[in-house]
């Protein structure tokens, strides 16, 4: 599974301009949520919205596999701001709120 994160952080830094591997770690607050443990035979998916809550449209989907960015200063109780991503392998300047029971968080 550390496998996993480590691909995904590794990926997320390639794609990201202007971030070089000797810059170090991330600003304590930030971080990425590798959505994980949606239901293949269910939805299969996971709602980013408009707004902290199910009420607020839906604005894009994400997968087991995906990663979202954010800032965890950003979060409201379990819904946080993604602000970019990696969605289907791409980089995406995805912007939404998510809700995090699916994430698996890393640094």
């Amino acid at each position: 599974m550390l496998h996993k994160v480590l691909c995904v952080i590794a990926a997320c830094a390639a794609l990201t301009p202007g971030l070089a591997p000797a810059q170090g770690a991330a600003e304590p607050w930030e971080g990425g949520c590798l959505v994980r443990g949606l239901d293949p035979n269910g939805d299969g998916f996971l709602s980013v919205r408009r707004g902290p809550g199910s009420e607020n449209a839906e604005i894009a989907r994400v997968r087991n596999g995906d990663a979202l960015f954010l800032d965890h200063r950003k979060c409201q109780g379990k819904w946080c701001l993604a602000e970019g991503g990696v969605v289907g392998g791409r980089q995406t300047d995805i912007r939404g709120w998510f809700y995090t029971a699916w994430c698996e968080f890393y640094p």
